[in-house]
Protein backbone atom coordinates (compact mmCIF):
# COMPACT_ATOMS: atom_id res chain seq x y z
CA UNK A 1 0.00 0.00 0.00
CA UNK A 2 1.08 3.42 -0.81
CA UNK A 3 1.34 5.97 1.55
CA UNK A 4 0.26 9.55 0.86
CA UNK A 5 2.23 12.38 2.15
CA UNK A 6 0.94 16.47 1.69
CA UNK A 7 4.02 18.21 1.13
CA UNK A 8 3.32 21.82 1.75
CA UNK A 9 7.29 22.63 2.94
CA UNK A 10 9.06 23.93 -0.05
CA UNK A 11 11.00 21.12 -0.34
CA UNK A 12 11.23 18.78 -3.04
CA UNK A 13 9.85 15.86 -3.27
CA UNK A 14 12.74 13.51 -3.92
CA UNK A 15 13.72 14.73 -0.15
CA UNK A 16 11.57 12.73 1.65
CA UNK A 17 11.69 9.79 -0.81
CA UNK A 18 15.26 10.10 -0.70
CA UNK A 19 15.18 9.58 3.14
CA UNK A 20 13.00 6.95 3.41
CA UNK A 21 14.36 4.80 0.35
CA UNK A 22 12.13 1.71 1.91
CA UNK A 23 8.83 2.91 2.34
CA UNK A 24 6.02 3.38 -0.66
CA UNK A 25 5.34 6.73 -0.82
CA UNK A 26 3.15 9.21 -2.83
CA UNK A 27 4.15 12.63 -1.85
CA UNK A 28 2.38 15.39 -3.22
CA UNK A 29 4.15 19.10 -3.41
CA UNK A 30 1.48 21.77 -2.96
CA UNK A 31 2.91 24.98 -3.79
CA UNK A 32 1.52 28.78 -3.67
CA UNK A 33 -1.28 28.73 -6.18
CA UNK A 34 -2.19 25.14 -5.80
CA UNK A 35 -5.71 23.84 -4.48
CA UNK A 36 -3.85 22.72 -0.90
CA UNK A 37 -7.63 21.45 0.42
CA UNK A 38 -7.52 19.22 -2.82
CA UNK A 39 -4.10 18.27 -2.49
CA UNK A 40 -4.40 16.92 1.04
CA UNK A 41 -7.35 14.82 0.34
CA UNK A 42 -5.97 11.49 1.62
CA UNK A 43 -2.82 11.88 3.17
CA UNK A 44 -1.84 9.91 6.02
CA UNK A 45 0.96 12.79 6.74
CA UNK A 46 1.33 16.53 5.93
CA UNK A 47 4.31 18.64 5.81
CA UNK A 48 4.07 22.09 6.79
CA UNK A 49 4.92 24.63 5.48
CA UNK A 50 7.59 26.61 7.64
CA UNK A 51 7.46 29.78 5.59
CA UNK A 52 3.60 30.17 6.18
CA UNK A 53 2.91 31.07 2.88
CA UNK A 54 0.81 28.13 2.74
CA UNK A 55 -0.92 27.44 5.65
CA UNK A 56 -2.91 24.27 6.98
CA UNK A 57 -6.33 25.73 8.33
CA UNK A 58 -9.66 26.07 7.33
CA UNK A 59 -10.35 23.56 4.40
CA UNK A 60 -6.76 22.45 4.29
CA UNK A 61 -7.60 20.51 7.76
CA UNK A 62 -10.99 19.68 6.96
CA UNK A 63 -9.58 17.46 3.77
CA UNK A 64 -7.01 16.08 5.97
CA UNK A 65 -9.18 15.34 8.96
CA UNK A 66 -10.36 11.66 8.08
CA UNK A 67 -7.02 10.32 7.21
CA UNK A 68 -4.24 12.40 8.88
CA UNK A 69 -2.21 10.99 11.43
CA UNK A 70 0.39 13.73 11.83
CA UNK A 71 1.00 17.44 10.96
CA UNK A 72 4.71 17.73 10.96
CA UNK A 73 6.26 21.17 11.40
CA UNK A 74 9.86 21.49 10.17
CA UNK A 75 10.33 24.77 12.43
CA UNK A 76 9.90 25.89 15.68
CA UNK A 77 7.12 28.06 15.48
CA UNK A 78 3.54 26.97 14.92
CA UNK A 79 2.53 30.15 12.45
CA UNK A 80 2.06 27.60 9.64
CA UNK A 81 -0.48 25.85 11.16
CA UNK A 82 -3.91 26.36 12.70
CA UNK A 83 -3.01 24.09 15.88
CA UNK A 84 -6.65 24.47 17.32
CA UNK A 85 -8.21 23.32 14.38
CA UNK A 86 -6.11 19.95 14.02
CA UNK A 87 -6.48 19.68 17.73
CA UNK A 88 -10.12 19.58 17.30
CA UNK A 89 -10.52 17.47 14.03
CA UNK A 90 -8.28 14.44 16.36
CA UNK A 91 -4.93 15.46 13.97
CA UNK A 92 -1.60 15.61 16.51
CA UNK A 93 0.83 18.61 15.59
CA UNK A 94 4.39 18.11 15.85
CA UNK A 95 7.02 20.61 16.18
CA UNK A 96 11.06 20.73 16.07
CA UNK A 97 10.87 23.55 18.90
CA UNK A 98 14.54 23.57 20.43
CA UNK A 99 16.26 22.12 17.36
CA UNK A 100 17.58 25.54 16.41
CA UNK A 101 17.45 27.40 20.01
CA UNK A 102 21.41 27.43 20.12
CA UNK A 103 22.18 28.84 16.74
CA UNK A 104 19.03 31.76 17.70
CA UNK A 105 20.55 32.61 20.70
CA UNK A 106 24.26 32.87 18.85
CA UNK A 107 22.87 35.10 16.13
CA UNK A 108 20.92 37.36 19.66
CA UNK A 109 24.48 38.09 21.09
CA UNK A 110 26.14 38.73 17.69
CA UNK A 111 23.13 41.07 16.94
CA UNK A 112 23.79 42.56 20.51
CA UNK A 113 27.03 43.61 19.75
CA UNK A 114 26.95 44.45 16.09
CA UNK A 115 24.09 46.83 16.31
CA UNK A 116 26.04 48.46 19.58
CA UNK A 117 29.37 48.82 17.92
CA UNK A 118 27.56 49.67 14.22
CA UNK A 119 29.86 46.94 12.99
CA UNK A 120 27.64 46.08 10.08
CA UNK A 121 27.13 49.82 9.55
CA UNK A 122 30.97 50.79 9.13
CA UNK A 123 31.33 47.50 6.89
CA UNK A 124 28.63 49.34 4.93
CA UNK A 125 30.50 52.42 4.75
CA UNK A 126 33.40 51.05 4.18
CA UNK A 127 32.85 49.56 1.19
CA UNK A 128 31.43 52.62 -0.27
CA UNK A 129 34.43 54.54 0.27
CA UNK A 130 33.86 55.79 3.75
CA UNK A 131 36.55 55.32 6.51
CA UNK A 132 34.29 56.06 9.69
CA UNK A 133 36.56 55.73 12.33
CA UNK A 134 35.18 58.80 14.58
CA UNK A 135 31.52 60.91 15.20
CA UNK A 136 29.79 57.94 16.21
CA UNK A 137 29.09 56.61 19.59
CA UNK A 138 30.05 53.21 19.77
CA UNK A 139 29.10 50.97 22.83
CA UNK A 140 30.57 47.99 24.54
CA UNK A 141 28.37 45.08 26.05
CA UNK A 142 30.06 44.30 29.06
CA UNK A 143 28.26 46.44 32.10
CA UNK A 144 25.47 47.03 30.07
CA UNK A 145 21.76 46.06 31.12
CA UNK A 146 20.17 43.51 28.92
CA UNK A 147 16.26 42.84 28.89
CA UNK A 148 15.22 39.38 27.65
CA UNK A 149 11.51 39.88 26.45
CA UNK A 150 10.45 36.03 26.81
CA UNK A 151 12.17 33.60 28.87
CA UNK A 152 11.44 29.53 27.13
CA UNK A 153 14.11 27.93 25.10
CA UNK A 154 15.85 30.97 23.51
CA UNK A 155 15.76 33.40 26.38
CA UNK A 156 17.08 30.84 28.96
CA UNK A 157 19.70 30.16 25.89
CA UNK A 158 20.24 33.82 25.73
CA UNK A 159 20.68 34.87 29.39
CA UNK A 160 23.37 31.53 29.69
CA UNK A 161 25.51 33.01 27.25
CA UNK A 162 25.26 36.47 28.32
CA UNK A 163 26.05 35.89 31.41
CA UNK A 164 29.89 35.96 30.87
CA UNK A 165 30.02 39.37 29.33
CA UNK A 166 29.31 40.42 33.12
CA UNK A 167 25.67 42.03 32.05
CA UNK A 168 23.10 42.73 33.99
CA UNK A 169 20.21 40.53 32.79
CA UNK A 170 16.30 41.41 33.54
CA UNK A 171 13.76 39.87 32.19
CA UNK A 172 9.57 39.60 31.38
CA UNK A 173 7.78 36.80 30.63
CA UNK A 174 3.90 36.00 30.87
CA UNK A 175 4.11 33.37 33.47
CA UNK A 176 7.06 34.40 35.95
CA UNK A 177 9.50 31.89 35.90
CA UNK A 178 10.52 30.25 39.76
CA UNK A 179 13.00 31.87 42.50
CA UNK A 180 15.59 28.66 41.63
CA UNK A 181 15.70 29.21 37.86
CA UNK A 182 16.15 32.98 38.44
CA UNK A 183 18.98 31.87 40.39
CA UNK A 184 20.51 29.38 37.90
CA UNK A 185 20.17 32.04 35.15
CA UNK A 186 21.28 35.20 37.54
CA UNK A 187 18.19 36.83 35.69
CA UNK A 188 15.79 39.25 37.77
CA UNK A 189 12.11 39.98 36.66
CA UNK A 190 10.25 42.96 36.24
CA UNK A 191 7.47 44.73 34.34
CA UNK A 192 7.32 44.79 30.45
CA UNK A 193 7.30 48.82 30.57
CA UNK A 194 9.94 48.98 32.96
CA UNK A 195 12.62 46.81 31.60
CA UNK A 196 12.62 48.66 28.09
CA UNK A 197 12.77 51.82 30.81
CA UNK A 198 15.85 50.54 31.87
CA UNK A 199 17.52 47.95 29.12
CA UNK A 200 20.42 49.32 26.97
CA UNK A 201 19.42 46.28 24.59
CA UNK A 202 16.22 44.74 24.46
CA UNK A 203 15.74 41.18 22.78
CA UNK A 204 12.39 39.99 21.74
CA UNK A 205 12.27 35.84 22.03
CA UNK A 206 9.02 35.40 22.43
CA UNK A 207 6.42 33.42 20.18
CA UNK A 208 3.82 35.31 18.22
CA UNK A 209 0.56 34.77 19.66
CA UNK A 210 -2.30 37.56 19.82
CA UNK A 211 -0.99 38.87 23.18
CA UNK A 212 2.27 39.53 21.66
CA UNK A 213 1.39 40.97 18.02
CA UNK A 214 2.51 44.58 18.31
CA UNK A 215 4.14 43.95 21.97
CA UNK A 216 6.63 46.43 21.00
CA UNK A 217 4.59 49.47 19.33
CA UNK A 218 4.82 52.94 19.21
CA UNK A 219 4.11 53.69 22.39
CA UNK A 220 6.39 51.53 24.20
CA UNK A 221 9.59 52.46 22.21
CA UNK A 222 9.25 56.22 23.34
CA UNK A 223 10.35 54.68 26.91
CA UNK A 224 13.61 53.48 25.78
CA UNK A 225 16.76 55.13 26.29
CA UNK A 226 17.68 57.01 22.80
CA UNK A 227 20.94 54.78 23.31
CA UNK A 228 19.38 51.33 23.37
CA UNK A 229 19.25 48.87 21.03
CA UNK A 230 16.59 46.43 20.06
CA UNK A 231 17.05 42.74 18.40
CA UNK A 232 13.94 40.88 17.51
CA UNK A 233 14.80 37.28 17.32
CA UNK A 234 10.90 36.31 17.20
CA UNK A 235 8.30 37.61 14.40
CA UNK A 236 8.18 40.83 12.92
CA UNK A 237 4.56 41.09 14.11
CA UNK A 238 5.77 41.41 17.69
CA UNK A 239 6.63 44.54 17.00
CA UNK A 240 5.38 47.54 15.06
CA UNK A 241 7.70 47.83 12.11
CA UNK A 242 6.82 51.15 10.63
CA UNK A 243 7.50 52.57 14.57
CA UNK A 244 10.69 50.91 14.94
CA UNK A 245 12.15 52.32 11.90
CA UNK A 246 10.84 55.73 12.33
CA UNK A 247 12.42 55.36 16.05
CA UNK A 248 15.80 54.71 14.11
CA UNK A 249 15.43 57.57 11.29
CA UNK A 250 14.45 60.00 14.31
CA UNK A 251 17.32 59.17 16.33
CA UNK A 252 15.51 58.21 19.30
CA UNK A 253 17.23 54.56 19.41
CA UNK A 254 20.75 53.84 18.38
CA UNK A 255 20.35 50.53 16.67
CA UNK A 256 18.44 47.49 15.55
CA UNK A 257 18.74 44.19 14.53
CA UNK A 258 16.32 42.27 12.66
CA UNK A 259 15.54 38.48 11.48
CA UNK A 260 12.25 38.22 10.66
CA UNK A 261 9.36 40.65 9.29
CA UNK A 262 5.51 40.60 8.83
CA UNK A 263 6.08 39.68 4.98
CA UNK A 264 8.88 37.72 3.85
CA UNK A 265 11.00 38.58 1.97
CA UNK A 266 9.80 42.44 3.03
CA UNK A 267 9.54 43.90 -0.16
CA UNK A 268 11.91 47.07 -1.15
CA UNK A 269 9.74 50.08 0.60
CA UNK A 270 9.31 48.08 3.88
CA UNK A 271 9.83 50.47 6.71
CA UNK A 272 12.69 48.83 8.40
CA UNK A 273 14.98 47.91 4.61
CA UNK A 274 15.70 51.52 4.29
CA UNK A 275 16.80 52.43 7.74
CA UNK A 276 20.97 52.37 7.61
CA UNK A 277 20.80 51.66 10.95
CA UNK A 278 18.97 48.37 11.29
CA UNK A 279 21.04 44.96 11.12
CA UNK A 280 18.79 43.12 8.59
CA UNK A 281 19.18 39.09 8.17
CA UNK A 282 16.76 36.81 5.95
CA UNK A 283 15.40 34.45 8.77
CA UNK A 284 18.41 32.80 8.97
CA UNK A 285 19.10 33.16 12.82
CA UNK A 286 18.25 29.30 13.72
CA UNK A 287 19.56 28.36 10.06
CA UNK A 288 22.81 26.61 10.69
CA UNK A 289 23.86 23.53 9.36
CA UNK A 290 23.73 21.50 12.44
CA UNK A 291 20.16 23.18 13.19
CA UNK A 292 19.18 21.94 9.98
CA UNK A 293 20.55 18.56 10.54
CA UNK A 294 18.84 18.18 13.91
CA UNK A 295 15.47 19.35 12.48
CA UNK A 296 15.36 17.06 9.51
CA UNK A 297 16.52 14.24 11.60
CA UNK A 298 13.36 14.88 13.14
CA UNK A 299 10.74 15.37 10.37
CA UNK A 300 12.04 11.77 8.72
CA UNK A 301 12.25 10.15 12.28
CA UNK A 302 8.85 10.86 13.27
CA UNK A 303 7.87 10.06 9.81
CA UNK A 304 9.23 6.80 10.07
CA UNK A 305 7.47 6.40 13.51
CA UNK A 306 3.84 7.21 12.35
CA UNK A 307 4.69 4.73 9.23
CA UNK A 308 5.56 2.00 11.54
CA UNK A 309 2.70 2.75 13.96
CA UNK A 310 5.04 4.07 16.86
CA UNK A 311 4.67 7.14 18.30
CA UNK A 312 6.48 10.75 17.11
CA UNK A 313 8.53 13.34 19.37
CA UNK A 314 8.04 17.23 19.41
CA UNK A 315 4.11 16.48 19.95
CA UNK A 316 2.23 19.88 20.91
CA UNK A 317 0.41 19.48 23.64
Amino acid sequence: MTDRIALFAPLPAAAVTGALPDAALDVVEIRPGDDAAAGAVGARIAIADWSATVRIAGEVVDALAPTCELVQVPAAGLDSVDVDACRAAGIPVASCAGLNTVGVAEWCVWAAIDALRKLSWSDRALRAGSWEQLGHARYELAGKTVGVVGMGDVGRAVAERLAVFGVDLVYWTRRRRPPEEEARLAVRWAELDDLLAEADIVILAVALTAGTRHLLDAARLTRMKPSAVVVNAARGEVTDEAALAAALREGRLHGAAVDAFSTEPPPPDHPLVGEELAVLTPHVAGATAESVGRILGRVFANLTAVLEGGTPTGLVE
